[in-house]
């Protein structure tokens, strides 16, 4: 059976993207508040949100999976556009 790429495979494969992108944010961000961001060093924000996060490996793995989705539904769409264009 041969794959269809029509508009509501596309759609829904580029909303379930954005709401991986947006579930991974929210396990990875740190809802604790920060007064000087900017004097915390790379390494010690990293642990910081390692240790406070909801669940950190799982946000950051979602949010690279859902940019992954986002980059690859790019790709076929503009692969689409130019099969288009070659057939008229």
């Amino acid at each position: 059976m041969r794959f269809m790429l029509n508009n509501i495979t596309l759609v829904s494969i580029s909303f379930l993207s954005i709401v991986l992108i947006i579930i991974g944010f929210l396990l990875q961000a740190i809802f604790t508040p920060l007064q000087d961001l900017d004097s915390i060093s790379r390494e010690q924000l990293l642990a910081f949100q390692k240790e406070y996060a909801i669940n950190h490996p799982l946000g950051n793995g979602l949010f690279y999976i859902g940019l992954f989705l986002l980059i690859l539904v790019i790709i076929l769409l503009i692969i689409r556009i130019i099969n288009l264009r070659r057939n008229k």
